[in-house]
């Protein structure tokens, strides 16, 4: 259980599978503990194909389909950085 709505998570992937549709999207962080209240959108997304300066793209895109809202962005493709794999360990694949 995540605390997003069906339509974020769908825009969400919709955004990221538009750059690369074998893209693994891991939300972290505050919005996968439904005891907790606000919070950012943290995003893990691996991909072998999406170069890091996508980035800010994806963000506009992203704010574009979800409004005004705190997002996150990690893009990686190395599953052993020490960050990615705490994101991992508490992420949940959407």
């Amino acid at each position: 259980m995540v605390r997003l709505s069906e339509y974020e998570i769908h825009s969400i992937k919709e955004v990221i599978y538009a750059y690369d549709k074998m893209a693994r999207v891991y939300l972290f962080g505050s919005r996968t503990d439904v005891t907790k209240k606000g919070g950012d959108i943290d995003l893990l997304v691996i991909s072998e194909v999406i170069p890091k300066n996508s980035k800010r793209q994806i963000l506009l895109a992203l704010y574009s389909k979800l409004g005004e809202q705190k997002i996150d962005l990690i893009i990686d493709k190395d599953f052993n950085r020490p960050f990615v794999k705490i994101a991992l360990e508490s992420g949940i694949l959407l």
